[in-house]
């Protein structure tokens, strides 16, 4: 994905009118926004950050049960604290469908790692 452009429209007062050519470029930018927001949204969901909690933790099963169904894709990688460690962890959808039998089933996830350990990386 290639870094956003600005829209490259000069600053204005008020009174001064948009051309045509100034709205598209402003349109441009808008949308190279939403798209580079999508992408994020779509690659990776932090269930803390989705629900607003970072103290709460959550089993596999209890996170996955909380990705909106608008971003289940195959390939997808979920991070939340961990209900047993405390700790941080990043599982990944292995499955090919998001048919919810198959999404919600943790056998479908890959392996767990520990991502935040006492607020350092490891």
């Amino acid at each position: 994905m290639n870094l956003i452009e600005k829209t490259g429209v000069p600053l204005k007062t008020p009174g001064m009118k948009l051309s045509a050519e100034d709205i598209n470029k402003i349109n441009g930018t808008t949308n190279s926004c939403v798209d580079a927001i999508n992408y994020l949204l779509i690659d990776t969901c932090n269930i803390n950050e989705e629900i607003r909690d970072h103290t709460r933790s959550f089993t596999l099963a209890e996170a996955i049960k909380l990705v909106p169904t608008g971003r289940r894709y195959p390939g997808i990688l979920i991070r939340f604290k961990e209900k047993t460690t405390l700790r941080y962890e990043e599982y990944t959808y292995m499955g090919d469908t998001t048919e919810t039998s198959e999404f919600e089933n943790p056998d479908n996830w890959g392996s767990g790692i520990s991502v935040i350990d006492g607020g350092e990386w490891s």
